[in-house]
């Protein structure tokens, strides 16, 4: 419904600056407000994963889509639109059987399909750049695969210069040193439109210092 819209945006606003705790309120309260949201508890399930933090909550998401219908088939015919789907197909994969590397290897193929069929979805092209640096080991750099993610955040950045989920990974897939000048229009804006967020506000640092801009 419109009315539960506005809860749900701040929702993914959140989430996209790693504010997860309030990210999960939000989107429980587009949950209140209509029942049958279906990509409401998407959303909260998504906030359980903290990919780069390396953190999950597997029990809460599987229990927060369960809200939403007791079998992924009668999740996915909540879902009203075949876009909708794909997102909850994904996050169901995140959430599904095997160990953590091969759930987030299978979310980031899901994501990869939906950014492909909707290439002009920002939501989508962020979230499988973030998912590709998930898939990264703790304490190891792979730079193929930062720098993938990289460009498609600065892609959604020259379309949109102040989503936040574009200009924060694009800080994160760059700040390996060698490339953080390829990260600078992010960490110039990224704290600027997210004031709010402390993540927000610390992020520039991890371009800032490499560049010895402190």
């Amino acid at each position: 419904s419109a009315t539960a819209q506005p809860a749900f945006i701040r929702g993914v606003l959140l989430l996209h600056s790693f504010e997860y705790d309030d990210a999960i309120e939000a989107f429980r309260q587009a949950e209140r407000i209509d029942a049958g949201f279906a990509m409401a508890y998407w959303g909260e399930a998504l906030a359980y994963n903290q990919p780069l933090w390396y953190n999950e909550s597997v029990d809460k998401a599987r229990a927060a889509l369960s809200r939403l219908a007791p079998t992924r088939a009668a999740r996915q015919a909540k879902a009203p639109t075949a876009r909708e789907k794909g997102y909850l197909d994904a996050v169901e994969r995140l959430y599904g059987d095997g160990d953590k590397k091969l759930r987030d290897r299978a979310y980031s193929e899901a994501m990869a399909a939906l950014h492909l069929q909707y290439p002009n979805d920002d939501e989508a092209a962020v979230l499988y750049a973030l998912s590709l640096l998930a898939t990264i080991p703790s304490g190891e750099r792979n730079t193929v695969i930062s720098l993938q993610a990289g460009r498609i955040a600065l892609a959604v950045l020259k379309r949109n210069p102040e989503h936040p989920g574009a200009a924060h990974y694009a800080l994160h897939a760059f700040d390996d040193g060698e490339h953080a000048a390829m990260g600078l229009q992010a960490a110039r804006t990224y704290a600027r439109f997210a004031p709010a967020s402390s993540h927000a506000r610390h992020m520039p640092s991890h371009v800032f210092l490499p560049l010895g801009m402190w």
